[in-house]
């Protein structure tokens, strides 16, 4: 297991605020100070899943410094928490993530008063961060290790748009961190799916295909965010290869080049995923899901379904 620096700083975090801890991995915001709970996981590699569900009944600005050095990939859901590093002011909009980087700090919390504050957050090793750049860097002659980022800096951020897949994703690691049944192993390789997609987004370091133009990768990008926004009734073919500036071959080669499927493979794809999602939340029967996700013959959903997951989705509620 990787060291447990970073674990020590969210613990001595969670310890400056008003919460206390319940069991192992959740902890209750003090009855006078509001309510809501905290949920933390620790993987193997190390890695910090936590959700964080509260509302404050009066301000209760928070001070934490450390020494330490800390990367954290951060998802606003709802509210807004000011935060002021070492001087600099920053605050996270609402539906957007950041992945930031610090060191030797000193922070100023003030979280939202009277307003639900709903985030999402992963804590990731500097080792594990430095591993993944160098194994990235490879093909790209980048210089994104930890270092090279924060170049002597207390602070230091990149922020970004939430994807449709990656809202799934986080959905299903708040549903297991909640549960007692969680298997740590599929949230420990959620987690890195989420943080390798970020990785590669935001330091550009996607291979360009070739017969693409970095301007091409940008289009074919662009098209999966289509997908993802339309999946109920999405684009013919044609019709989003005019929307993003591609011809349709193009199109058809450049993302099965970029994303390793094919377009429609990759809608099928984040269909079941969505699927799934409501099925395991049980916010819906089969019908209701396969609607939900595009599909108008049940019996097709439920197959494709199957041959996806080896499970029927009738037999969900008894699987999770």
């Amino acid at each position: 297991m990787i060291s447990n620096s970073l674990s020590l700083i969210y613990q001595r975090y969670l310890e400056k605020t008003p919460f206390k801890q319940q069991n192992e991995h959740t902890y209750m915001i003090l009855p006078e100070a509001g309510h809501g709970h905290i949920y933390r996981v620790t993987t193997y590699s190390g890695i910090e899943i936590v959700y964080s569900h509260i509302q404050y009944y009066d301000p209760y600005p928070t001070q934490f410094a450390s020494s330490g050095q800390m990367i954290e990939l951060q998802f606003a859901l709802s509210g807004q928490r000011h935060v002021n590093v070492d001087g600099l002011e920053y605050t996270l909009p609402i539906g957007r993530g950041a992945l930031i980087f610090l060191q030797d700090f000193k922070a100023h919390f003030q979280p939202p008063v009277h307003e639900q504050y709903t985030s999402f957050a992963l804590g990731i090793p500097v080792s594990l961060y430095n591993y993944a750049a160098t194994q990235l860097m490879a093909r790209q002659q980048a210089a994104i290790e930890f270092d090279q980022i924060i170049k002597g800096a207390a602070f230091r951020h990149f922020s970004f748009e939430l994807d449709h897949r990656s809202k799934v994703m986080i959905e299903h690691l708040i549903k297991d961190l909640k549960s007692v049944h969680r298997s740590p192993l599929l949230m420990e390789a959620a987690a890195l799916e989420i943080f390798n997609r970020y990785m590669i987004q935001l330091f550009d370091l996607t291979p360009i295909p070739e017969g693409l133009s970095k301007e091409d990768v940008r289009k074919l990008h662009l098209a999966r965010q289509i997908l993802e926004s339309s999946m109920i009734d999405p684009p013919s073919l044609i019709a989003l290869s005019r929307k993003v500036g591609l011809n349709d071959f193009k199109l058809k080669k450049g993302f099965k080049a970029c994303f390793g499927t094919t377009v429609f493979e990759y809608l099928r794809q984040i269909r079941l995923d969505y699927a799934m999602k409501l099925l395991r939340s049980q916010e819906s029967n089969v019908t209701e899901a396969a609607m939900a996700v595009g599909y108008s013959n049940v019996s097709a959903f439920s197959e494709q379904f199957f041959r996806e997951y080896g499970v029927k989705p009738s037999a969900i509620k008894k699987v999770f």
